[in-house]
């Protein structure tokens, strides 16, 4: 793939999709629907699956070697999950937890909280935002961890038993089964080391939409013009909701995918210092709880700036000082671009 791409720029717009959605849910308000069908933080989430889908699988592809694929996936993930965790235990909650620190630090649910490094997603810290509109949730964006590793676990195991396209084709199709006759259906969760998998198949469809693109080859297909149709035909389906749905597992990864392998000079200025979109997206949550903690009667707009400053700061802390410095010990070196499209070294 060329180095060149508007991928960095695609996932940023992905998790500010996801902080200006979480904002109206925390301010008592509608999140806003894309085609007046998908919330905004959901639709962020579906392109960050979608990249992954075909990101990943192309780096299964260049480098089939099971230990170095997990190396690979593990320093992108944990080192900064794990400063997130522990930020979290030791700063956020004892200057805003209701209990007396003492108390906090003993309750077993505060040492509990570091099960998030291992993905197994606990939300509560003892005494913290209990009283918010979403109440004792630190940091509810980690669910979709755990659902990503998974998808990495399936890739892995598909490429040991040297599945190809048609394979992957039709674990998209289970996945869509899956999604339309139960993940979406269901009352019930079905909880598995403690996240829904409901939600390994209502996610896994864009991912593996985004692999099947990559094994079958299709980024000739990847050109404005057929961006642009995608998104017109999403538009006329929005009176069809099931056929929007099912439309926007091929349509939504065509489009994403189209604007983020192009090549735009202007928005790769933009992020060229660093791939800030997983820093954004695992502390937008607990910044945004707390400055409506900490101003209950804030409005969008001031709230948004105010969130939207902190979070970037912090995303861009997290890059320089633990994401970047990690990948760098990524097998097959640290310099340029690996296989995931993230920047490694080299620039700023």
């Amino acid at each position: 793939m060329k180095q060149g791409n508007n991928l960095d720029f695609v996932r940023l717009v992905a998790a500010g999709l996801v902080l200006y959605g979480h904002s109206f849910v925390f301010l008592g308000q509608r999140e806003p629907l894309f085609l007046s069908w998908l919330p905004l933080g959901p639709l962020g989430v579906y392109i960050f699956f979608t990249i992954s889908g075909y990101l990943v699988s192309q780096s299964w592809d260049r480098d089939p070697h099971l230990v170095r694929f997990f190396a690979r996936r593990a320093l992108r993930i944990f080192p900064g999950l794990a400063v997130c965790v522990v930020l979290s235990i030791l700063v956020l909650g004892p200057a805003l937890t209701t209990l007396p620190l003492g108390d906090y630090f003993r309750n077993p649910h505060t040492l509990g909280y570091l099960q998030n490094i291992a993905l197994h997603i606990v939300y509560h810290l003892p005494g913290v935002f209990s009283e918010n509109r979403v109440p004792h949730a630190v940091n509810g964006s980690l669910w979709s961890l755990p659902v990503e590793f998974l998808m990495y676990i399936v890739v892995s195991i598909v490429g040991v038993l040297r599945g190809g396209r048609w394979t992957a084709l039709a674990i998209a199709a289970g996945s869509a089964l899956f999604t339309v006759f139960w993940a979406q259906v269901s009352a019930e969760m079905l909880v598995i080391y403690n996240f829904d998998l409901r939600q390994a198949f209502i996610c896994g469809t864009y991912f593996w939409a985004g692999a099947v693109f990559h094994k079958f080859g299709l980024a000739r297909w990847f050109t404005l013009p057929a961006a642009l149709g995608a998104l017109v035909v999403l538009l006329c389906l929005e009176p069809w909701r099931p056929l929007l749905q099912i439309a926007s597992w091929v349509l939504l990864p065509l489009t994403v995918l189209a604007f983020g392998l192009a090549s735009s000079p202007a928005l790769e200025t933009l992020t060229r210092r660093g791939d800030y979109s997983y820093g954004i997206y695992i502390y937008a949550f607990p910044v945004q709880q707390s400055v409506v903690y900490l101003w209950p009667g804030v409005s969008l707009l001031p709230y948004l700036l105010i969130c939207s400053t902190i979070t970037l700061g912090l995303a861009v802390l997290s890059w320089h000082g633990v994401e970047r410095p990690a990948l760098r010990l990524k097998p097959g070196g640290g310099k340029g671009r690996d296989a995931d499209g993230v920047n490694t070294g080299g620039r700023g």
